[in-house]
């Protein structure tokens, strides 16, 4: 199949995901009664956790159809990393006993992504010793998943919309330079799905429907593959 086709078909299934899973993610958060506090949200519209849960399934089911085999092998790291945060997050929203044990794995979502990705920690900074580059590594991802998130919950929307921006120009920049096409796929990924929360939330709110909000470990899910780019983006930029 041509790049261009699949790439777009790629997107548009990240986007569509949104729209199938959101309705029935919101009927279990309503179950579960996972509501956002009273007063944060007009009258009449719920708003509910669990939105992460949507972009997951997302992102994940369009890099498992249009990856090549190899190249979803490469994106192995990043997938078990968004896993364990997917889960840690789930464990807080059905006991409160959990909420430290969704810190550790933060720390052990970015030490996956990292010292599994062998092609990172050796490249990224050639003149340093693999597992100082290794480090660099890790203390760049936690302290980029924890200042995306605090700037999203300073200003949720604007660093929604920060963040497609962010996608869609890595996108274009890797198209220009040729990179792995996994890597295409991963920021187009992202993008479909940052666009259709974007999109769903404008339709939920006109037609006064349920919306599952990004919660906290949805804004972690996006900032942990923001995190994987970035690093991409400083390989190629180095060497």
């Amino acid at each position: 199949m041509n790049e261009l086709i699949t790439a777009t078909l790629n997107f548009a299934m990240a986007f569509g995901a949104i729209f199938l899973v959101h309705p029935s993610v919101a009927q279990v958060a309503l179950a579960k009664n996972l509501t956002a506090p009273p007063g944060s949200h007009p009258p009449g519209i719920p708003l509910l956790s669990m939105g992460g849960v949507s972009m997951f399934i997302g992102i994940n089911l369009s890099l498992a159809i249009f990856s090549t085999n190899e190249g979803f092998a490469s994106l192995h790291p990043l997938i078990a990393a968004l896993i364990i945060l997917l889960f840690s997050g789930m464990l807080l929203d059905t006991d409160m006993a959990f909420r430290y044990v969704r810190q550790l794995a933060r720390l052990f979502a970015a030490a996956v992504l990292v010292l599994h990705d062998h092609s990172n920690p050796a490249v990224l900074l050639p003149g340093l010793p693999s597992w100082l580059n290794a480090l660099l590594q890790m203390v760049f991802v936690i302290g980029f998943l924890y200042g995306y998130h605090e700037l999203v919950m300073y200003r949720k929307m604007t660093f929604f919309y920060l963040a497609l921006i962010n996608v869609l120009v890595f996108a274009f920049l890797l198209w220009q330079r040729q990179a792995p096409f996994n890597e295409l796929l991963l920021a187009l990924s992202l993008a479909g799905s940052l666009s259709g929360v974007l999109a769903y939330s404008r339709y939920a709110r006109h037609k006064n429907k349920p919306l599952p909000l990004i919660g906290h470990t949805g804004i972690f899910l996006i900032a942990i593959i923001l995190a994987a780019l970035w690093l991409r983006f400083f390989a190629y930029w180095i060497n």
